[in-house]
């Protein structure tokens, strides 16, 4: 498993150049709609929201060195500095030295609770809950009712594809659920859900706490060891199996993963499924940060570990991370009718939603003001619809516009400019609707 005194040579590379704060659009020419949405933007979630240089990323990285040195002990107050980042990684998007950021944030919470301090309170709770056998998730949901949304067959071990639905859908998203089983019936795929599926661990390991992420990576791992593919309808279960269980297992995975937009692209640029049925809205998409930024990222970084020559090697890296980009872009043009407008921000420069990295569990005003940004910037361009593919984004996005339904009857002013109009959506219900 990876620690943090083996990214030292990574985190050594930080110039402290700050230009991880920044956003931009790649687009010189490029003017929004008001000066708001134009040229370079501070967009750390963390760091806009408190403002200090130790919540931006660039801050993170020189305490992640004085931590090395010495230079600074942990404790509980370093720790709440640290964990109050949502790991979107716009950072490492926007860092011309291809520094590793989330995997040194990360590392350097778990090393701090190494150490002996305590995780936060909600984090800490969380890990209990997912080591608890009546629960085995963040919820503090009955393990039984995991698959009570699903009526089709359980456990069937002929399958050769397993749908690993993740907490979020298992629990609270279970429309999201349902959609991706019926999506999967329509395209044909043979598979099954199991009642024995545990929690991926991301919102553990995200939040320093790398035993009980081990405890439940190698459960998973072992269940699902005799499939040929899973497939995801959760972005961070994705993430987290695609990413971080080869890294810290140090194991390639036993299986393909896919996650069920990959199914739809694939079928859609091989020409297989068209999309006929009209979605006549006008619709801005979101990129969710575990499934785009953090796989094109991944992508990017698989090439260049295999790299004698980055200055050349680059530009393949950029390419192929850029496809990636592209995905959910693709899906969405091939469907009729639809008026598709993007944001300022957008793909590897795409604001986060704030839910992530354990922020919504601990920092919920921070979630809920981010979320509140991003929304503010698809209501700019005058989207009817926000629409995503992973449940944390739907919840966060969701809770943001009914406070702003909430601010408008409290002060009876008008906030459509800013979302409280906009409807959230995610894109595998519309698939599901309309293949």
């Amino acid at each position: 498993m990876t620690s943090l005194e083996e990214l030292r040579r990574i985190n050594a590379r930080c110039i402290h150049c700050r230009a991880c704060q920044y956003a931009y659009s790649n687009e010189p020419d490029r003017e929004g709609k008001d000066e708001e949405y134009t040229g370079m933007m501070l967009s750390c979630p963390g760091g806009n929201h408190y403002g200090w240089e130790g919540y931006f990323n660039s801050g993170r990285m020189w305490i992640a060195r004085a931590f090395l040195e010495g230079e600074l002990e942990p404790s509980q107050e370093m720790l709440e500095v640290i964990e109050a980042c949502t790991t979107c990684g716009l950072c490492a998007e926007q860092c011309k030295n291809y520094i590793d950021t989330v995997d040194v944030i990360e590392e350097l919470r778990a090393a701090i609770i190494d150490s002996g301090v305590e995780p936060l309170k909600r984090h800490k709770v969380i890990g209990d809950r997912v080591l608890d056998e009546e629960m085995r998730n963040p919820y503090h949901d009955p393990r039984s009712e995991r698959t009570a949304w699903y009526d089709g067959e359980i456990d069937n071990q002929n399958a050769k594809i397993a749908y690993y639905v993740g907490c979020t859908g298992a629990y609270r998203q279970q429309g999201v659920a349902k959609h991706t089983a019926s999506i999967l019936k329509k395209l044909g795929y043979d598979f099954t859900v199991l009642s024995d599926e545990v929690c991926c661990g991301s919102p553990i390991l995200r939040t320093g706490q790398k035993d009980v992420f081990k405890t439940v990576m190698n459960e998973n791992l072992d269940l699902f060891k005799d499939f040929d593919m899973l497939v995801f309808s959760c972005a961070g279960c994705y993430r987290t199996f695609r990413v971080d269980y080869p890294k810290q297992s140090g194991k390639p995975l036993p299986f393909e993963v896919k996650h069920t937009l990959d199914l739809v692209w694939e079928l859609i640029t091989e020409g297989k499924i068209k999309i006929e049925k009209p979605y006549n809205k006008k619709v801005t998409w979101h990129d969710p940060c575990h499934t785009i930024r953090h796989i094109g990222l991944s992508i990017e970084k698989a090439i260049l570990d295999e790299s004698d020559n980055w200055l050349l090697d680059s530009r393949n890296a950029t390419k192929a991370k850029e496809a990636w980009y592209e995905r959910p872009r693709d899906v969405l043009r091939a469907i009729t009718g639809i008026d598709f407008r993007e944001m300022y921000r957008i793909k590897g420069d795409s604001f986060c939603c704030g839910a992530g990295g354990g922020v919504k569990t601990q920092f919920s005003e921070m979630a809920l003001e981010t979320a509140k940004e991003r929304v503010k910037e698809a209501a700019a361009t005058g989207a009817e619809v926000l629409m995503t593919s992973c449940p944390f984004c739907i919840t966060n996005f969701s809770d943001a516009v009914k406070a702003l339904k909430d601010e408008e009857k409290e002060t009876g002013k008008d906030l459509s400019s800013v979302g409280s109009k906009l409807e959230i959506v995610e894109l595998l219900e519309v698939l599901d609707e309309l293949l």
